[in-house]
């Protein structure tokens, strides 16, 4: 009677349970396709590896050491017995960390070829693991996708001005843009981000996917050209999905052919390679069709995992033993665990000047108080009050029924004021009125404004000019006094909308009636090519900075109950809209993301939160203490 063979190794795969979410579907993947293959596979995240006799193997090592609470020495002989699965970027600082714990083991995987070579590059003995289809991956598709264009990635420079140069042909399309920052883990928990199931079901809504690289200046020496990275994991997500993958051009995506399994397209190209990959039903098709057999079948998870692991058990496995006891795992080069010593104690930024700063921010506000009361006092001289408004409405407004009202504050906005209210007026598919305050402008800016209602009879506006000057957060306390809608778009003189912009924000309350505001992700223009309000409302990030824009729709109501702007303290001059989010926030509201580009910002030099900078320490203590509840981070030690 023959000897049944041994079974093969189980599998561990072992990922940070704090860590990135995105490592953790790589892990789950790992899981699925050697369970597949026939082996004894699990997911670990509260243990360390140990030479049990089983496969382990490590995902996103930088992560899962630097996170993981054990002692250095404990740390390093797991990693002296582990298989490091690295997915970063060479020459990042987190590749850098996967180093360190790569070179303890036997040997380490990587799932890019151009980090398989920066891994072989400096000493280590690496192989590549090709990504590919698992069955979970993809899920049914139910008739039309209802996105035309999907972006998902964290937000830096790089991107945000490609995305910039896109959003006029954008903003046409039905599109989707889930950014998020790198300054944290980003894990279930964090707003706007999809994982597992969840992404799979947005990537099987979607036409296409846009793949921009990361930037990678600040990681490589000045004038360096860093390889074009192929994000494999990102694409593999798509393919399986039958969303067609548009990315900039890349290394590393053999045996995938672009043109038949993805489009390439520089950035200059992407709008144009976008618009007709939608208007061409039968190429995206054709495409999507061919991605799809080839990540789920020719380059099925399972086949290549079963490669990969019976490589190790035959070659690897029986040398940990004997490598453990030979080498020291506790020596060379370990900078894991830097966020488990105690951080040195930190002195505050270097500011010589900073009482000479807040002087001279109380003598500008001073000067503006002055100014406002002269203002006060010639307007009694004219009129015989303290404010007088001047009104004048287009022959439309009287009978207009809007369902939003779009609010401008002017001041000292002569020159762009004309391009602000064009690009209101060209707003589709809603009804809107109008509703310009100028709050007492020292150059032409009322005239413009009534020459332009002039010309434009037909459209509901309506100009409120005041002859005495009052501040911002006055000037929109009394637009949003006149409003007759219930929806209230806030907006700045000098910025922009997109036509689609009220229809999509209106609906977007619409479809969340416990918002009381929406906000769209802004280009900006002008000074700078870059997007901002592009993350999803979380109140723990707005605590450490302001990230949405004041450009916004507001429900009139929710702006009554919150007392509107706050037009009585300086503290928050320069940031009336922080001051309003953090209210909503305290109260336990929110506001609800539109995550396309909508509007335009314009980017210049000279504006009022120029003199709010000048001196922030006692306006941030006056905010936190305004609202005591909120989780506000420590201030740095001074």
């Amino acid at each position: 009677m023959s000897e049944r063979p041994p079974a093969p190794a189980p599998v561990r795969v072992f990922v940070a349970p704090t860590g990135n979410g995105f490592m953790r579907d790589i892990a789950s993947w790992l899981v699925e396709a050697a369970s597949l293959a026939g082996r004894d596979a699990r997911l670990v995240d509260d243990s360390l590896p140990t030479a049990d006799g089983s496969l382990d193997l490590v995902v996103a090592p930088h992560e899962f050491f630097e996170l993981f609470d054990a002692p250095k020495a404990a740390l390093q002989r797991a990693a002296a017995v582990s298989v490091c699965v690295c997915t970063e970027q060479p020459d990042t600082p987190w590749f850098h960390l996967s180093v360190d714990a790569c070179r303890r083991g036997v040997v380490s995987l990587d799932i890019n070829p151009v980090g398989t070579a920066a891994l072989r590059s400096v000493g280590v003995d690496a192989r590549h693991l090709r990504l590919g289809g698992v069955p979970s991956l993809a899920v049914p598709t139910h008739g039309d996708r209802p996105i035309d264009v999907l972006f998902l990635g964290g937000l830096d420079d790089r991107r945000g001005a490609a995305l910039a140069e896109l959003a006029p042909r954008l903003y046409r399309h039905r599109n989707e843009l889930r950014l998020f920052r790198f300054d944290r883990p980003v894990t279930p928990a964090t707003p706007g981000v999809v994982f597992g199931a969840d992404k799979s079901a947005l990537l099987a809504s979607a036409r296409l996917l846009v793949n921009l690289h990361r930037d990678r200046r600040a990681d490589l020496p000045a004038g360096t050209v860093p390889p074009a990275y192929f994000e494999w994991a990102r694409m593999i997500e798509a393919m399986a999905n039958g969303c067609v993958v548009v990315t900039e051009p890349s290394e590393g995506f053999e045996p995938l052919v672009p043109g038949v399994h993805f489009v390439e397209a520089t950035p200059d190209a992407m709008a144009d390679a976008i618009d007709d990959l939608l208007a061409d039903h039968d190429r995206r098709n054709a495409i999507a069709a061919a991605a799809r057999t080839a990540v789920m079948d020719e380059l099925s998870m399972v086949h290549e995992v079963r490669r990969v692991l019976d490589e190790l058990e035959r070659d690897v496995l029986p040398r940990i033993g004997a490598h453990l006891a030979s080498a020291d795992p506790t020596t060379g080069l370990w900078r894991l665990g830097g966020t488990k010593v105690t951080p040195p104690v930190r002195l505050g930024p270097f500011r010589p000047v900073r009482d000479l700063q807040l002087r001279a921010k109380q003598v500008a506000m001073a000067e503006n108080a002055a100014l406002r009361r002269l203002d006060r006092v010639a307007c009694v001289l004219a009129h015989g009050t303290e404010q007088h408004v001047e009104r004048v409405e287009t022959a439309a407004y009287a009978g207009a029924r809007p369902e939003v009202s779009v609010l401008v504050t002017l001041y000292n906005y002569a020159d762009v004021v004309t391009e602000t209210l064009a690009s209101i007026v060209a707003s589709e598919d809603v009804a809107f009125e109008v509703i310009v305050v100028d709050d007492h402008a020292t150059d032409a800016s009322r005239d413009v404004v009534r020459t332009f209602l002039a010309a434009h009879p037909e459209v509901p506006m309506v100009l409120l000019g005041k002859d005495a000057n009052e501040g911002l957060a006055a000037a929109r306390n009394t637009g949003f006094a006149e409003a007759r809608a219930d929806l209230v778009m806030v907006m700045d003189a000098d910025n922009h909308v997109y036509p689609t912009a009220l229809r999509r924000l209106a609906d977007a309350l619409l479809a969340a009636p416990d918002a009381s505001a929406a906000y769209s992700i802004l280009e900006d223009f002008g000074a700078q090519r870059n997007v901002r309000s592009a993350l999803a409302w979380d109140v723990d990030r707005l605590c450490h900075a302001n990230y949405i824009d004041a450009q916004a729709m507001w429900r009139r109501d929710a702006w009554r109950e919150l007392g509107g702007y706050r037009a009585d303290d300086d503290h928050v001059y320069g940031w009336e809209d922080w001051d309003l989010w953090l209210r909503l926030a305290e109260r336990g509201g929110r506001a609800t993301l539109v995550p396309q580009i909508l509007g335009r910002y314009r980017v210049q030099a000279g504006s009022m939160i120029a003199l709010t900078n000048l001196a922030t320490d006692d306006a941030i203590t006056a905010i936190r203490g305004r609202y005591p509840t909120l989780p506000w981070r420590p201030f740095p030690s001074r």
